[in-house]
C-alpha cells in the first residue's frame, strides 16, 4: 500500500512538471543586446525623440533672433493726376514720394536684445531637459539591471528548488524520503516559477522602457544593461554640492534668464511707446497748363516734411505696469528656485548617505553567510540530518536577503543619481 501511495505522489509531480513546462513554452522570447551605461546615455541623447523636439525650439529660437535684425522698411508713394486736361486744359500731374519712420528708443536694438535673451533661454532649457533625461535615462538602465538580477537570482532558485524536488522524488523511490516531504519541495519548486514569470516580465518591461527612451521601435531585440551597480566609497561635501548646483543647474539658469527676459521686454514696451515721427520726401511733375485764363508752364517741385503721430494709446499704462509686474514675478520666481535647489540638495545628501549605510550592512557578510547557512541545510538534509522545513527556511532567508541587497544597491545608485542631478554634476558614466 505504501509503495502504491508513493507512485501516485510520483507520478503527480510528474504530472505537475509537465505542466510547467508546457506553460513556460508560452513565455514570448527576446534577444538583448548587452550595452554599457555610456553607450546607453549616448544613444539616447541621439535617439530620444523629446531631446530632439527640444532643440527644434532652439532652431526657432536662432531664426527669431536673426529676423528681428531687420531695419524697418521705407514706404514710398506715387500719385497721378489729370485736372481735365482733355477739355480745360489744366495739364497733368505726377507725384512720387518717400517717408522713413524714426523711433528714439532704439526699438530695433530693444527686438534684439529680446530675442537674443529668448535665444539663449531656449538653449538653457535644452540643456535642463538634457540633465534630467541623462539622469532618468541612468535610472532606467538601472532599474533594467536591478530587474534583471532578480530575475537571475529567481531563476537560481529555482533551479536549486527543482533539483531538490528531484532529489526527493527519487528518494521517494527508494524510500529515503516521506511523501510529504517530496510533494512539499515540488510545490515550492512550481510556487518558486511564479516568481520567475513575474520577474521575467519585470525585466523584460525595463529593457522595453528603456528602448522607448531610445527612441527606437520594439522589435525582437532589446538592449540589456551589461554594467555593474557603481557603488564604491565617496565623500561628497554638502557645503560644494549647494554651491556646485547654485552655478551648475540649468533650470536655475534658465530663471535668471527668465528674469532677463522679463527685463528686456519691459525695454522693449518702453521703446514702442517712445516718441517718434516720420520724415517725408517728394518730388512732383506739372505739365503745362493752356486754359487760356491762367496759362501756367511746365514746372518740377521737390516737397520735404515731417509726420507726428498723436500717439493717445500711450496714456493707457496697463501693459507697462503688466510687464513690471512680471519683472517682479520672475525675480520672485528666482528666489524661489534657489531655495528649492538648497533644499532638494540637502535631501538627496542625506538620502545618499542613509542608502550607503544600508549597502555597508549588507556588505558585512549577511548575504554570504545565508549562502552558507543554505548550503549547509541542504548537505543536512541530504544526509538526513535535518527536515525539509530547515532547508526551506534556510532559502527564505538567503533569497530575502538577496533581493533586499539588491533593492539596497539599486536604491543607493538611484539616491547617487538624484544627488548628482541636484548638484549639477555628472561623472557616472564617465
Amino acid at each position: 500500500m505504501k509503495r502504491f501511495l508513493r507512485s501516485i505522489i510520483v507520478l503527480f509531480l510528474m504530472v505537475g512538471s509537465v505542466k510547467n513546462v508546457a506553460f513556460s513554452q508560452q513565455v514570448i522570447s527576446y534577444i538583448n543586446n548587452p550595452v554599457t551605461l555610456s553607450q546607453y546615455l549616448s544613444g539616447v541623447i541621439k535617439g530620444n525623440l523629446g531631446y530632439i523636439a527640444g532643440q527644434f525650439n532652439v532652431s526657432i529660437a536662432e531664426a527669431e533672433l536673426k529676423a528681428s535684425k531687420v531695419f524697418t522698411d521705407p514706404e514710398v508713394s506715387i500719385a497721378y493726376a489729370n485736372n481735365e486736361d482733355n477739355t480745360l486744359q489744366m495739364g497733368q500731374s505726377v507725384e512720387a514720394g518717400i517717408s522713413y519712420p524714426v523711433n528714439l528708443g532704439n526699438k530695433r536694438g530693444a527686438a534684439i536684445a529680446l530675442a537674443r535673451s529668448q535665444h539663449e533661454l531656449s538653449q538653457l532649457m535644452l540643456d535642463a531637459y538634457f540633465q534630467n533625461l541623462r539622469a532618468d535615462a541612468a535610472l532606467s538602465y538601472f532599474t533594467a539591471m536591478r530587474d534583471k538580477n532578480i530575475y537571475l537570482l529567481q531563476e537560481d532558485i529555482y533551479k536549486k528548488l527543482s533539483g531538490l524536488a528531484k532529489a526527493d522524488s527519487i528518494r521517494l523511490e527508494a524510500g529515503e524520503a516521506t511523501g510529504i516531504d517530496a510533494l512539499q519541495s515540488s510545490l515550492e519548486a512550481r510556487s518558486q516559477q511564479t516568481e520567475v514569470f513575474q520577474s521575467l516580465a519585470d525585466k523584460e518591461n525595463s529593457y522595453i522602457n528603456m528602448m522607448h527612451l531610445l527612441g527606437k521601435k520594439i522589435s525582437d531585440t532589446l538592449d540589456s544593461p551589461s554594467d555593474t551597480f557603481p557603488y564604491h566609497q565617496r565623500d561628497f561635501n554638502l557645503n560644494m554640492l549647494i554651491n556646485s548646483a547654485i552655478e551648475s543647474r540649468a533650470d536655475l539658469l534658465v530663471a535668471i534668464k527668465n528674469r532677463e527676459v522679463s527685463e528686456k521686454n519691459l525695454k522693449l514696451l518702453k521703446a514702442n511707446r517712445a516718441f517718434e515721427f516720420s520724415l517725408d520726401a517728394g518730388y512732383s511733375y506739372n505739365s503745362v497748363v493752356k486754359n487760356e485764363i491762367a496759362p501756367a508752364p511746365a514746372y518740377n517741385g521737390l516737397s520735404a516734411g515731417i509726420t507726428l503721430p498723436l500717439k493717445y494709446s500711450s496714456l493707457n499704462k496697463g501693459s507697462l505696469q503688466a510687464a513690471d509686474l512680471a519683472v517682479r514675478q520672475s525675480q520672485t520666481l528666482y528666489e524661489e528656485t534657489e531655495l528649492q535647489i538648497t533644499s532638494e540638495v540637502i535631501r538627496a545628501y542625506n538620502d545618499f548617505i542613509a542608502q550607503s549605510r544600508s549597502v555597508e550592512h549588507y556588505n558585512m557578510g549577511l548575504v554570504g553567510d545565508a549562502a552558507k547557512i543554505l548550503q549547509g541545510r541542504i548537505y543536512s538534509y541530504q544526509h538526513g540530518e535535518s527536515g525539509l522545513i530547515d532547508v526551506l527556511n534556510a532559502q527564505r532567508t538567503y533569497t530575502e536577503l538577496q533581493l533586499n541587497y539588491l533593492k539596497a544597491l539599486f536604491d543607493y545608485t538611484a539616491a547617487l543619481i538624484e544627488l548628482e542631478r541636484a548638484a549639477g554634476i555628472w561623472d557616472i558614466s564617465e
